[in-house]
């Protein structure tokens, strides 16, 4: 089976939700992150999984991939993508300039999606969706991690993965606004790590609203920013690690380094708001409140 990817960027005519997922300081580089896929299939169909009925719903189990869930019924993602492919994509991750060399792999990757393919990640849909997801969160993977631009060989993608912890850190980001429920541990430094890295979490009002400033229409959206040190308590309550202190596993085990990232393309940073996962599947429509703004670009006001 051959997958071929193809990455536009947009400045405009976005929906909210195509920019949900770009969380973090880069927001305006991928304001909105399209994907297409075309597949030329001659692999023989995927081992029939193991079916069970509880309380009227059909469940699957597929191994140790993706076990008793109703989205196991689907393919997984080692059906429609393998080893070479992730290669393709991320070439350059252990060229001698990158900053992670023989940190990221494939192996790793899928490690790490077992975990959240009985959730429905790269499981919702049929074929297409499937490998429309797994490509999106890819192509924000590689442009969170890429030491390349838009000039160098290969393009901006293919040096994806260079990095899996920030550079230079000026501070420890630790902030004491949530010490009753994560408190700082002694010395941990929550800088960004992982392959979506955990920086601030921006915290997007639910909806934006219109200004027209010379009959052009601009989006509004604000956004409030919580600590690392929450953000790393909370996604380790999650995963079932103690990241709050032990940040530093996140830039050790590259599985881990995945889980994060799946964690945060899998949850709303709030309640009133889709995941990108949510997004990029159709579970989310837009309100009446999203859709009288014309197609227009956006402006960020953080608070």
């Amino acid at each position: 089976m051959e997958i071929c990817l193809k990455f536009m960027f947009i400045l405009s005519g976005f929906a909210v939700g195509e920019v949900i997922m770009a969380w973090n300081r880069s927001l305006l580089v991928i304001l909105a992150l399209i994907v297409m896929a075309s597949v030329v299939s001659g692999d023989e169909p995927p081992i029939k999984p193991k079916v069970k009925t509880v309380k009227g719903k059909r469940l699957c189990d597929r191994g140790w991939e993706c076990t008793w869930s109703t989205y196991c019924c689907n393919l997984t993602i080692t059906d429609y993508f393998e080893t070479y492919q992730f290669e393709n994509l991320f070439a350059k991750r252990n060229s001698p300039v990158a900053h992670a060399v023989g940190f990221w792999d494939f192996h790793s990757f899928i490690l790490a999606a077992a975990q959240f393919e009985p959730l429905g990640f790269g499981t919702t849909g049929d074929k297409k969706m499937q490998m429309r997801e797994i490509a999106a969160f890819l192509g924000h993977v590689g442009s969170r991690t890429s030491c390349g631009d838009g000039v160098v060989t290969g393009g901006p993608l293919a040096w994806g993965l260079c990095f899996n912890r920030e550079m230079s850190p000026s501070q420890d980001y630790c902030n004491d606004y949530f010490k009753l429920t994560y408190p700082c541990a002694p010395g941990a430094q929550y800088y960004g790590r992982g392959a979506i890295p955990i920086f601030w979490f921006e915290v997007f009002y639910p909806h934006f609203f219109c200004q027209s400033v010379q009959r052009t229409f601009i989006r509004v959206l604000i956004v409030v920013r919580r600590p690392r040190n929450y953000n790393y308590g909370k996604i380790g309550d999650a995963l079932k690690l103690d990241l709050l202190n032990h940040p530093e596993y996140v830039e050790q085990n590259a599985t881990i380094a995945f889980q994060t990232a799946m964690w945060m393309w899998m949850n709303p940073v709030k309640k009133s708001q889709p995941s990108p996962h949510d997004v990029f599947v159709g579970n989310w429509k837009p309100t009446k409140n999203d859709t009288p703004c014309p197609k227009g670009f956006l402006v960020l006001e953080q608070r």
